[in-house]
């Protein structure tokens, strides 16, 4: 929320671009994902011997994932192993499974360096707009103000300066005490030498 402190924030054509693009990636990584599990659906209905347990060894998931995939998708319960002539069959996924499990990977790689880009792009534009709040910032993106800062703090954007309005009022009895920012405190004349070099 913007404060007569500050002047109206929009984001740049950049962060508007980036943002755009995320949001494309992330929309790629769910269709991928899902196609994913179609996928597993049908490796389980084509094999009804082929258990959880071992298709899970081929996939970056728990058996206990790809049990809840196959119930979402209602295939068919496992059948008992029955004992066969010759050595235990050897599971090998099929082309089309595994095509699936790199067209997710791809996907979940690109949502990753447009994440990249984006959180670059939001540092890029706290670092211009000195006066933007984390809070305001966090108004044009799909995240609250704790990740907003998380984000500075990760690609090291100065803090921000806290405005008159965020001193906080303290009142003890009839004693009122104003807290303030360290960092403003340390701007003003006649502080106290001592807690300038302690903080």
């Amino acid at each position: 929320m913007a404060t007569e402190d500050s002047t109206t924030y929009e984001p740049s054509d950049d962060l508007r671009s980036r943002l755009a693009g995320w949001e494309k990636s992330v929309q790629g990584e769910k269709d991928a994902r899902a196609d994913l599990e179609k996928g597993i659906a049908a490796e389980l209905t084509t094999d009804l011997q082929l258990t959880n347990h071992v298709l899970a060894e081929h996939l970056p998931w728990t058996p206990e994932t790809v049990r809840l995939i196959a119930v979402a998708h209602q295939v068919p319960r496992r059948e008992r192993r029955r004992k066969t002539e010759g050595g235990p069959v050897v599971y090998r996924p099929s082309e089309q499974l595994l095509n699936l499990l790199g067209a997710w990977n791809s996907a979940v790689d690109l949502e990753k360096q447009d994440r990249d880009k984006l959180e670059q792009a939001i540092a890029d534009d706290l670092i211009a707009n000195p006066t933007l709040s984390n809070a305001e910032m966090a108004e044009h993106l799909p995240w609250g103000e704790e990740q907003v800062r998380i984000i500075a703090r990760a690609r090291n954007v100065p803090r921000r300066s806290k405005r008159g309005t965020d001193h906080k009022v303290v009142t003890t009895g009839s004693t009122v005490k104003v807290l303030v920012p360290i960092d403003w405190y340390k701007r003003q004349k006649g502080t106290d030498p001592d807690i300038v070099s302690k903080y």
